[in-house]
């Protein structure tokens, strides 16, 4: 009963996750979280710096739940997390449980993707595990 309840707890805080980055991606897009500085010189740099910030803030949620709800199989569940955001991200489309948006997803940040894409992919995968990390510092101490 406890790894059921902590898939549909992960589940849960997966699709807040993905609604999360999805989201941040979007203002980044818009150019709405550097809004008052203008950098001509490297708008790609920028556009990442942007999403990392955004998916910075989207990661600390997730990650804060399962420290507090599940600090036993906190790595567990924010695999199950990470996971299923991948998924419902490369399903945008499709049903949203299909097994191929692993697929879609990996293929259309790393293959076709470009750097920015391929930024992207680093930041919602490793940045929970980082916020992870950190909450797990804060209380050891």
């Amino acid at each position: 009963m406890n790894y059921i309840r902590l898939v549909s707890l992960s589940m849960c805080i997966a699709t807040c996750y993905y609604v999360l980055t999805i989201a941040a991606i979007g203002i980044a897009a818009a150019n709405g979280i550097f809004w008052w500085v203008e950098w001509p010189y490297n708008p790609n740099l920028v556009h990442i710096g942007q999403n990392f910030i955004g998916i910075g803030l989207a990661s600390l949620i997730p990650a804060y739940l399962i420290h507090s709800y599940e600090p036993d199989k906190k790595w567990l569940s924010i695999s199950i997390v990470i996971l299923a955001s991948i998924l419902y991200q490369g399903n945008i489309n499709y049903m949203p449980l299909d097994p191929n948006g692993f697929v879609r997803f990996f293929k259309s940040t790393i293959i076709y993707g470009d750097l920015g894409s391929i930024g992207v992919l680093l930041e919602i995968v490793f940045l929970p595990f980082i916020w992870l990390l950190v909450f797990k510092r804060i209380t050891s101490h």
